[in-house]
Parts: structure tokens; sequence; C-alpha cells
């Protein structure tokens, strides 16, 4: 098996409806090679049967691992991160909800020189189907908003359909646990210490199959946290700079 260039991490919790179609079509559709970390919290997750049989019957390597940092979305994601072997490492919702032709994409950008690469809904050539109109309503304005506030260089900040450099995670202490915040986190983080950032289209459908992980009520003062952190972090960084 060829070393793998990225890391797909995929948090799970009771994704048995979901997973094999997600992990065959990953399988099929991305071109760089990589390895794939399924991160569960329990022992009885409904996920995990199914990992064992699709390890056999595609032969491929899934990374099967427990959630060190104890449960829920950011710290699966955090174990992921910690036990990466990938160049690039992407988080991949496991719900198929993210196109995974956009993995080589953001694999090509960060060959360019990229740090962070991030899908966007909301440029030419990509496109948000379904979800919870409000939803879709706070993302649109939050976004738009925060570039036309900050002239920050990702049209989608919210959205979670990322690649990052491995050298920008082990950069950035992430703070919040507070689900798929915490690409925001990420990405605002990277901006301030320099890294390079860019985008690709990106195209998001709702899930079809079992509940969904999204808690907007739960998670929307950490939004608006950061929307806030990241207006005044780079406007206080760029008048620092025509002040000196």
């Amino acid at each position: 098996m060829k070393k793998a260039m990225i890391s797909i991490i995929i948090p799970v919790y009771n994704e048995a409806n979901t997973i094999e179609k997600t992990l065959k079509i990953l399988n099929c559709l991305v071109e760089v090679p990589h390895e794939v970390i399924v991160v569960y919290d329990h022992d009885d997750d409904n996920t995990i049967p199914l990992i064992h049989k699709l390890n056999i019957s595609l032969g491929m390597a899934i990374r099967l691992e427990k959630n060190i940092y104890g449960k829920g979305v950011v710290n699966a994601i955090k174990t992921g991160f910690k036990l990466k072997k990938g160049e690039g490492v992407c988080v991949y919702s496991a719900d198929f909800s993210d196109q995974p032709e956009a993995i080589n994409l953001m694999y090509n950008k960060i060959l360019e020189g990229y740090d962070v690469v991030s899908g966007s809904r909301y440029i030419p050539g990509g496109q948000k189907y379904g979800g919870p109109w409000l939803q879709t309503l706070l993302s649109r304005i939050g976004n738009h908003f925060f570039c036309k506030f900050t002239s920050f260089p990702l049209s989608d900040i919210t959205y979670s359909f990322k690649m990052y450099k491995s050298k920008v995670l082990d950069a950035i202490d992430i703070e919040y646990d507070a689900g798929w915040v915490i690409s925001m986190e990420i990405c605002l983080k990277a901006y301030l210490k320099g890294f390079k950032l860019t985008e690709i289209p990106a195209v998001w459908i709702a899930r079809q199959a079992g509940e969904s992980k999204f808690f907007l009520k739960k998670w929307l003062p950490s939004y608006l946290h950061w929307f806030l952190y990241g207006i005044y972090f780079i406007n206080k960084n760029k008048f620092m700079r025509k002040g000196s």
C-alpha cells in the first residue's frame, strides 16, 4: 500500500445507516493515497461492526480508533489529529453530505503551497442543498458579513469541509468544545499566525438517512464568539501593520 499522503478523519456516532456508502464512495473517488481514520466514542457504537466488514471487503486500511479525549465531535476530531499520518488532513462527515471529489482538488492546492484549503458552498460551482432554512440563512448572512468586515480569504469559514497541512494543526491549540465550530476556530487561528488559506467550490447535500449531528441552538454562541473574535483580531492586526 502506498504511503498515505492525506488522512481523512471521520467522527462517528451510530452511523450504521450511512458509513458503508460513505466509505465505498471515498474509496472510489479519492485518487490521492490516503488513510481513513474512523473515530468512535463508545464500544457499542453500531458503526464498528460495519468497519470490520468493510476492511475485509474493500481491501482498504480503515483505522478504527476510540476517542481518547472523552466523547463528542471535537474530541473525536482531536483524536484523529493526534493519530494522523498524512501531510494533509481532511475532516469528513460520515453522512456523505460532502462531495469526496473535492478532496483531490484540495490536495492539489496543498501541493501549490497553501496551508488550509476550504470547501465553499457560496462561490461559483459551489452549492448547498437542503438543511434547515434558518441554518442556511444564518450561514449565508454570517459568512457574508464576516468577509465584509474582515476581507477574510474564505467565503465559507463556517463550513467544516476543509483540508489542513499537518503543521497547521500542530501549531494551534484548540480551546472550544463546540462540535463543528472547530473548523472556524482553526481557520481563524491559522490566518492570524500567517498561514496561507484558499478555497475551492464544494457541494453540500443534507443527509439522507439517520439523524443530523448538527445542533445549531447549542453551538450558535460559539459561532458568535469566533465571529467577533475574528473581526476584532484581524482588524487589530491590520491596524497595527498600518501603524508600523
